[in-house]
């Protein structure tokens, strides 16, 4: 599974190693405000991060794209997630992230979500990416206007209305920010 550095981040596959830092992100009732499955009760976060973690390694291991662990280069240290998923029920892609609440306004999602674009567009050529949150969540709408996803309709996903935002291939614009794919070589032993 690849990696790739952007000029503050590194993403890379998550391990089951991620468990408990990523559980203490998802523990922030201000992280899990706007999600679907809504803040997680104190006595389910580690085993709700565990399944978590074991659908992002198993989506890249079937479909060859997924959601990364997103590393702060500065500090080596597990910040959220980022990357590319199916909508459910849906052949569509979605782009999705979640970060630590100390890392929010710093244009950190949208340089994880520009590199998640730039490898859904150019490494598995997909031909269109979309992005969802519910309508207040005007953060994450902010995200998806300056990577560039604009506004197509209100829909219902996850058992929640949402505005839907999309990306084609041909619209998208690559810009001059630091990208460097890094491919690590499969294991033959």
């Amino acid at each position: 599974m690849p990696e790739i550095e952007t000029n503050r981040l590194r993403l890379r596959p998550f391990t089951l190693d991620d468990l408990d830092r990523h559980a203490q992100i998802l523990s922030n009732p201000e992280v899990m405000k706007y999600s679907p499955r809504g803040q997680i009760p104190t006595n389910k976060v580690k085993q709700v991060t565990q399944e978590i973690l074991e659908f992002f390694i198993n989506h890249w291991k079937q479909h060859g794209f997924g959601v990364w662990a997103v590393i702060d280069k500065q500090t080596s240290q597990l910040i959220g997630h980022c990357g590319l998923n199916f909508l459910p029920n849906s052949p569509e892609v979605e782009v999705l992230y979640r970060f630590d609440q100390s890392y929010w306004n710093q244009g950190i999602a949208t340089e994880a979500t520009k590199a998640s674009l730039r490898y859904g567009f150019e490494s598995v050529k997909l031909d269109r990416i979309v992005a969802i949150t519910v309508p207040e969540h005007l953060g994450s709408r902010r995200v998806m206007e300056k990577a560039g996803l604009k506004y197509e309709k209100d829909a219902h996903y996850y058992n929640l209305d949402v505005v839907y935002y999309a990306l084609s291939r041909s619209a998208w614009q690559p810009d001059d920010t630091l990208y460097i794919p890094l491919f690590h070589p499969k294991n033959t032993d």
